[in-house]
């Protein structure tokens, strides 16, 4: 079994966006040189997510509409009142939303649904943020 460790950096814009970061991840499924296995796709940070949803800008939208009223930023919380600032809304919708996904690698490449993308989400931005990669299975060279 071939391993291949790789990471993407990205640039968020506003302080709640969605970035469909697909085409990055199968840039780095091709530089992998994998042809049959999995891609586990992760981030270290505590305020933002990865996962997958249907690549359509009013979901996006609708998402963190939908983030904001769950988990509304209370002046009431704890984290909020100490030394770290007031975005403890954004680490508790990271902690909902998770902070990795593991897809399919068929034929070297991501063997998504049909309308499936892969998303980095935004809860504290703007920043900059790292993705890391790890992509493991059987190569198809001979």
């Amino acid at each position: 079994m071939k391993v291949f460790t790789s990471a993407i950096r990205i640039k968020s814009k506003a302080k709640a966006e969605e970035l469909n970061i697909t085409s990055q991840v199968e840039a780095v499924i091709l530089e992998s040189n994998i042809y049959e296995g999995m891609a586990l796709v992760f981030t270290g940070h505590t305020t933002g997510s990865i996962h997958l949803n249907n690549a359509d800008r009013d979901l996006e939208e609708d998402f963190h509409n939908f983030l904001k009223e769950m988990v509304p930023n209370k002046t009431t919380y704890k984290h909020n009142k100490g030394e770290y600032g007031t975005n403890a809304d954004a680490h508790l919708k990271s902690v909902l939303v998770g902070n990795s996904v593991t897809v399919p690698v068929t034929k070297g490449r991501l063997a998504l649904g049909q309308w499936q993308a892969i998303y980095f989400s935004e809860f504290d931005g703007p920043r900059a943020r790292l993705v890391s990669i790890k992509v493991f299975g059987e190569s198809n060279e001979k």
